[in-house]
């Protein structure tokens, strides 16, 4: 399910990507700019593929090469430390360190895998929460530390160890890059509608001049129309989508957690949560990406009771 969403979601935000890319190399055309895009080795790519050398399809081959830019630079490991480090997270110290630690080397035990290939942090922040990252990062939260017994601590961390075995973390990582490729794409066309609207309001007092600028301005604002229109199909698409994504790879991590022997420890763990605040409600559930916690421990209770 996984690869899935991440195919569906480079195909979606590609394709809007490109026709705002597209739109871009137009309006640089306009201001005599030719030429930016269609570089020899890209016209080559496609002349291999017996592709058409238009201007979309350059476009397309610019965006797939940004987004595969960015996976590539979001999957290295010093790139994951250092957004750990601007959110103030840091590898476990101290006594509280050795506790978690030991928490970890046990769950990977049942696991039947080896510790040291995961790195395990911790948020120095109160929030009761803890998260996979990447290929082999766990981060649990001081908040979560106080919060859980060590058994629960222990439910809660299969349930992290199976996103990374599962490599639901090296998707969800992968859809991120790829939004961010994207989000960079529509900040650069922002940047462009702003420019515009900008000259044209200096020479707008200036006659016939003011004319032209405003009949340039008005076609870029319908571009900039389309192009709102297109970006919030396919968010919408991604918000329904991704949440079921999400959800099943959430159940599935609550089994796992259930195999290694830890399925009543999570439990009770979700159950302290929820008292923190829980999902209730259809669209709030739809557009949740993890399924309520009542669901969870009564899927658990369920397992349990077979």
């Amino acid at each position: 399910m996984g690869i899935l969403l991440v195919i569906l979601t480079a195909f979606a935000y590609g394709i809007v990507a490109a026709v705002v890319l597209h739109f871009i190399n137009s309006i640089l055309v306009v201001f005599g700019i030719r030429n930016l895009l269609e570089q020899s080795f890209i016209l080559e790519f496609l002349r291999a593929f017996n592709l058409p050398e238009h201007s979309f399809a350059v476009s397309c081959v610019w965006i797939g090469l940004l987004f595969v830019a960015f996976i590539i630079l979001y999957q290295l490991p010093p790139i994951q430390s250092l957004h750990l480090s601007f959110a103030g997270i840091t590898k476990p110290k101290g006594d509280l360190g050795d506790y978690l630690i030991a928490c970890w080397d046990d769950v990977c035990q049942r696991a039947g895998v080896n510790p040291q290939r995961y790195r395990l942090y911790v948020g120095q922040s109160g929030e009761i929460n803890a998260f996979a990252m990447g290929h082999d990062r766990v981060v649990v939260y001081a908040g979560l530390l106080a919060e859980m017994e060590p058994a629960e601590l222990k439910g809660v961390l299969a349930h992290e160890l199976s996103h990374l075995v599962h490599r639901d973390t090296t998707y969800g990582m992968t859809s991120f890059a790829i939004g961010s490729a994207y989000n960079l794409v529509l900040r650069l066309f922002g940047i462009i509608i702003w420019f515009i609207v900008f000259v044209h309001n200096i020479i707008r007092f200036i006659p016939f001049i003011n004319i032209l600028s405003l009949f340039f301005t008005l076609i870029i604002l319908a571009l900039n129309f389309i192009v709102r229109i297109m970006n919030s199909a396919v968010n919408t698409a991604f918000v329904l989508l991704s949440p079921f994504g999400s959800r099943i790879a959430e159940y599935r991590a609550d089994r796992y957690a259930y195999e290694l022997g830890l399925g009543a420890e999570l439990a009770s763990a979700l159950a302290k949560l929820s008292r923190y605040g829980d999902t209730h409600g259809f669209i709030n559930q739809l557009f949740s990406d993890h399924p309520p916690l009542y669901k969870r421990v009564a899927k658990l209770q369920q397992l349990a009771s077979k």
